[in-house]
């Protein structure tokens, strides 16, 4: 059974990271559907894709969470698209689009920060970056050292 506590990424937005509590993934196809008067059949016509997103509810939590939340609003903010790397999707160019952060009295040191990304392409699947094969080729590493250390 897979252990989904070791399999999962770190999640950040150009290099600030944060933790997630939830992220939905939007898309599907825009369809001009044709029915006629007087008809009993209808026409559905394939306009291409909708644009994709990501909807993120991220959280920093922690006596530096403030700060970390004014760097991620930088990043959000700043020209172009960033890298963001989501937990289960690989890391992948996008455009913060809108975002909200939330602060409550009674968590301090919890800021919620929730944010929409569409992605540079809206092709289906992730794109994996240099820092993702790193990541994997590390990992492996790291692991066949461990089982190399229990020979001995």
């Amino acid at each position: 059974m897979r252990d989904w506590t070791k399999t999962l990424r770190r999640a950040s937005f150009r290099g600030v990271e944060f933790w997630v509590d939830d992220d939905i993934r939007t898309g599907g196809k825009r369809v001009a559907l044709h029915e006629y008067a007087g008809g009993r059949h209808s026409f559905p016509e394939e306009m291409g894709l909708v644009t994709a997103g990501y909807d993120v509810t991220a959280y920093l939590i922690g006596d530096r969470s403030d700060a970390q939340a004014a760097r991620l609003t930088q990043a959000a903010l700043a020209a172009g698209p960033g890298r963001l790397v989501l937990p289960i999707d690989g890391g992948q160019l996008a455009y913060v689009i809108d975002f909200q952060r939330r602060r409550t009295r009674d968590q301090a040191g919890y800021i919620a920060f929730s944010f929409m990304a569409i992605p540079l392409s809206n092709e289906g699947g992730a794109v994996l970056g240099v820092a993702d094969m790193a990541a994997a080729v590390l990992g492996n590493l790291a692991a066949a050292a461990r089982a190399f250390g229990g020979f001995f």
